[in-house]
């Protein structure tokens, strides 16, 4: 059976990091499809006289695969002009053999004829925008950790365990500490005025932790490490300060997410830049559940269904939202906090908190699609009929492994009893 034609004139791009494989298919004169190939350099003139070339042929429909970061200029450039869909690259693969420039552009052009590509979520350009800058932070905040690390390797490999004394080692007190011993500074007597009165009572125990002499070379790497440690907390603050500049419109929707236990500022920015406002290109909450990497994978053969992890998603968003997770879990009078330790006792931590992110996820759906403020529910006094028979039937199974029978009787539950009826105002009545 011949698949129905969705757009009459429809085109495929395979793009690369210096040239676009493009190739236009439209109706022939007996229905055949005809084909039409060029190739375009990846340069801003290269992409107009591509969007020039789409827009005089009538194209309806462009179709691409997502591969890196090299389609975001080609839909930046195209975005407006004619319909974009962005596909995921396993969806798209070709049969093995035909891996040509040209046959990758034509295959997704006849793909895209019959609407045979599933658009991947592209969100608009403001909220791209705070994407690449929610993303540079946490690649800063990656690298300073990486500094941090690199440190306190230096310092122990020196015999100074500051981090085994210490809390935080880049706190008040810890920076004062390397700053001190970067500059070659006599620790050991400036000490007392170095830490912070709260770190006062680990006092012994630090003057016996920087008993042993940085030598030259070692310090030198300290004061260099310092620096680019010093250089990152900037860049941090700054991209802080842009992504909320970037975001500054959306602040009533920001706010009603930080109503949601767990999720912070810092939260909230990376759940808008990966989301949007908009929740329309998810039907439901399943949908975008899987979309983020939070839904089961399904795994069935024979009828049999078996284990599967969960689905690759964006992988920015799902972090964010374990971590979320992890917060909301720790908050008093939380009905999430009940929830996940009812879940921990039976599938563990790690399946628990995965559990909770997802339920987190459904929350946030639920608020941006129905416009409402987050309510926190009220905490149930009794389990649920499903929660309630789980419980016995654990408690039950248990008594059973140190060697008891048990039976099970239910305690009938007693009537109220009756209100004595008052014969003293009756009789007063009736005198």
């Amino acid at each position: 059976m011949d698949l129905e034609v969705q757009y009459e004139v429809a085109c495929g791009l395979d793009v690369h990091s210096a040239t676009i494989a493009a190739c236009l298919v439209r109706n022939g004169p007996k229905g055949s499809p005809l084909y039409e190939a060029r190739s375009f350099p990846t340069t801003l003139r290269g992409l107009t006289d591509l969007r020039d070339w789409l827009v005089a042929e009538k194209c309806q429909a462009v179709g691409m695969e997502a591969t890196g970061v090299y389609w975001m200029p080609v839909y930046s450039n195209l975005e407006g002009h004619v319909h974009l869909v962005v596909g995921n690259p396993s969806h798209m693969k070709n049969l093995r053999g035909h891996k040509t420039d040209r046959k990758d552009a034509k295959w997704i052009a006849s793909l895209m004829r019959h609407g045979l590509i599933r658009p991947s979520f592209v969100p608009p350009p403001v909220f791209r925008n705070a994407r690449a800058l929610t993303r540079a932070r946490r690649q800063l905040i990656e690298a300073r950790t990486a500094v941090r690390n690199e440190i306190l390797r230096g310092l122990a490999s020196q015999g100074l365990p500051l981090a085994k004394v210490l809390t935080n080692v880049f706190g008040v007190s810890g920076m004062a500490i390397l700053e001190a011993l970067a500059e070659g500074r006599s620790v050991k007597e400036e000490l007392p005025k170095l830490v912070h009165r709260s770190v006062l009572a680990k006092l012994p125990a630090l003057q016996a932790a920087i008993e042993a002499p940085l030598e030259e070379v070692p310090r030198v790497l300290l004061a260099l490490g310092l620096k680019r440690h010093e250089e990152l907390e900037d860049h941090i603050q700054d991209m802080e300060r842009r992504i909320e500049t970037q975001l500054l419109p959306h602040r009533d929707v920001k706010g009603r997410l930080m109503a949601i236990p767990g999720i912070s500022t810092t939260a909230a920015n990376v759940i808008l830049a990966e989301l949007g406002v908009d929740m329309s290109p998810w039907p439901t909450a399943a949908h975008i559940a899987a979309w983020a990497g939070l839904a089961p994978g399904s795994r069935e053969s024979g009828g049999k269904r078996m284990a599967a992890s969960t689905r690759k998603g964006n992988t920015h968003l799902k972090t964010m939202l374990v971590e979320a997770a992890s917060a909301a879990v720790r908050t008093k009078s939380c009905h999430l906090k009940n929830t996940f330790h009812r879940l921990r006792a039976r599938m563990g931590y790690k399946k628990a908190i995965v559990a909770m992110a997802h339920k987190l996820l459904v929350i946030i759906y639920t608020l941006l699609t129905k416009n409402r403020e987050y309510e926190e529910p009220k905490l149930s006094q009794t389990l649920s009929e499903k929660a309630r028979k789980r419980a016995v039937k654990k408690r039950i199974e248990d008594l059973k492994r140190l060697g008891y029978l048990v039976e099970i009787k239910e305690i009938p539950t007693e009537a109220p009893p009756e209100k004595k009826k008052d014969k003293s105002k009756k009789v007063s009545k009736s005198a």
